[in-house]
């Protein structure tokens, strides 16, 4: 078997045992360039603002150098590999014009040195070198400026991947928040709102424990836009969630139900802390920071109770438990406007709500 197709073998054998993940390949890859080049220490770096930064190294145990460690790029010998375009290859740093004074050699003696870019998308974004601080016994060779040029090439290709898994990911993280969130104020939107309500209904059916549901609907809305137009109403609703986030405890939920309604998903709590939750909307709402606009809100509330009922259905009793505070929420326009009515049978077992819809 000739040298390149042992090189070639080999990178063969690293670059697809991914079971192992990224940081074992390049130690392997690290590795097999110091047995290849005959040298004592290998690095991946990043450069950035004027940085060496050591991503990945194998060195022996009397060397002082892990990944993390940073340098002044002028320390380095890379920017001459950075200023080259390619590989750079010295057997003797310190006959080289170029090197031979170089704080790096002067520093730590390092008498050996092959190195070559790494890039993303056409930028160099680190160096894959390798060092000594003993004089090369031969010449590099081809054989050699291949099989680092072969590394680079498979660091390229597999940092570009990562890159694009990352980006692919964070799209479909924005993605999901779009799907779930109202733009306009960020809370959760109505779909991702029910989503919330079925799951914590079944847990709280489950536990046998209690919880309530608000709906808040701003009074006279449609003024504030007839009168100071739709932009500075929808700067209205971004305080009004904001309100609406302060007033809950951190593992309640509120969500826009649509328009100007907005719903308050309450588990894990008694019935007369659903009051305190409502007073404190309508002292929040009066202290929002609206240049003369008044806001005030009518609120109906349908406080409940589960019992592990056999035969319960989430659907059907979330359908029921809005419809009951629904029908509050309109005794308490009735009533005035900027108040909150309870449903009027108070605090309802889930098995009695069928009858009262």
């Amino acid at each position: 078997m000739s040298e390149s197709e042992k090189v070639i073998r080999r990178l063969y054998q690293i670059t697809h045992d991914y079971d192992k993940g990224f940081d074992h390949q390049i130690a392997e890859l690290l590795q097999m360039g110091l047995e290849r080049f005959n040298l004592d220490i290998g690095i991946l770096s990043l450069i950035t603002e004027g940085r060496y930064i050591i991503q990945h190294v194998v060195c022996p145990n009397d060397v002082l150098l892990k990944a993390g460690d940073e340098f002044s790029y002028d320390l380095s010998y890379c920017w001459v590999t950075v200023d080259a375009g390619g590989p750079i290859a010295i057997e003797h740093v310190g006959e080289s014009d170029v090197l031979g004074q170089h704080p790096a050699y002067l520093e730590f003696g390092l008498e050996s040195y092959i190195g070559i870019p790494i890039k993303l998308a056409g930028e160099v974004v680190g160096t894959l070198n390798f060092t000594s601080p003993n004089p090369y016994p031969r010449e590099f060779r081809d054989i050699d400026i291949d099989s680092l040029k072969l590394m680079a090439t498979w660091i390229e290709v597999e940092l570009t991947r990562q890159q694009q898994r990352e980006e692919l990911e964070r799209l479909n993280r924005k993605l999901e928040s779009l799907v779930r969130t109202d733009p306009l104020t960020e809370l959760p939107n109505r779909r991702f709102l029910f989503e919330h309500i079925r799951q914590s209904l079944n847990m709280l059916n489950r536990r046998k424990s209690q919880g309530a549901l608000v709906l808040v609907d701003l009074d006279h809305f449609k003024r504030v836009n007839d009168t100071y137009g739709h932009q500075r109403g929808d700067l209205v609703l971004m305080e009004v969630a904001e309100v609406l986030r302060n007033a809950i405890r951190n593992y309640d939920f509120v969500g826009r139900y649509g328009g100007e309604e907005f719903m308050l998903w309450l588990q894990d709590i008694e019935l007369h802390k659903v009051d305190a939750v409502c007073e404190r909307i309508r002292q929040g709402l009066s202290k929002m920071p609206l240049d003369g606009i008044t806001v005030t809100a009518s609120m109906g509330v349908c406080h409940f109770h589960c019992e592990n009922t056999p035969s319960f259905s989430a659907e059907e009793t979330i359908d029921r438990i809005i419809y009951l505070a629904d029908t509050a929420m309109f005794d308490a326009k009735h009533a005035g406007r900027d108040c909150y009515v309870i449903c009027k049978n108070t605090s309802l077992a889930v098995s009695q709500l069928e009858a009262l819809a």
